[in-house]
């Protein structure tokens, strides 16, 4: 990833262990895969040591895959599903794959996105600990997040509400700092 493009504008590949929607592709060894490397229908991709990641499909249906290392571009491909807890996320990436792979329009998932009140909750712990570790306050990080109409002014902050919510946010911020946003893939 290039540190100097914006979120948007680049493509971020997930380990498997962490995102149960990668689809990981090697050479078919029953004899029945049909669908070759080299007729994927690619967006992105890139090399890596443990084989190459791939977006497959339309860019807001996308699905995310990993080659088998040194796969040959004529290779039938199979998929190895890992039968775990997620496995209605990884059977729901196949049908979005086969999708793809057939031109046909994606479904859309069957779990929705985060609602907009989670996604702003998330923001504002990962603002409230950017701002901490810039050496800001708690009660600056409550008048930049919150607005310095609802922060009280003086001692007054110390047992007001919105203290306990900064720290709370701060406390939420770090925790997705520390491995937890890896649980959103998962949600």
């Amino acid at each position: 990833m290039d540190p100097r493009r914006a979120a948007e504008e680049t493509e971020v590949y997930w380990l498997a262990n962490y995102d149960p929607r990668l689809i990981q592709l090697v050479a078919d060894t029953t004899g029945l895969g049909d669908v070759t490397a080299g007729q994927l229908p690619l967006r992105h991709d890139i090399a890596s040591y443990d084989g190459a990641y791939a977006k497959i499909g339309a860019s807001k249906a996308s699905v995310t895959a990993k080659l088998a290392p040194g796969l040959p571009l004529d290779a039938p491909l199979m998929a190895i599903v890992p039968l775990d807890a997620n496995i209605p996320t990884r059977i729901e990436a196949m049908a979005r794959l086969w999708r793809a792979l057939t031109g046909q329009q994606p479904l859309p998932y069957a779990r929705s996105e985060l609602p907009a009140s989670r996604r702003e909750r998330l923001a504002m712990s990962l603002r409230a600990v950017d701002a901490r570790h810039a050496g800001a306050t708690r009660r600056d990080i409550a008048v930049t997040i919150f607005g310095p109409e609802q922060v009280p002014e003086g001692v007054a902050f110390d047992d007001h509400h919105l203290r306990s919510r900064t720290a709370r946010l701060i406390r939420d911020g770090l925790a997705l700092i520390a491995g937890g946003y890896r649980k959103l893939l998962k949600s």
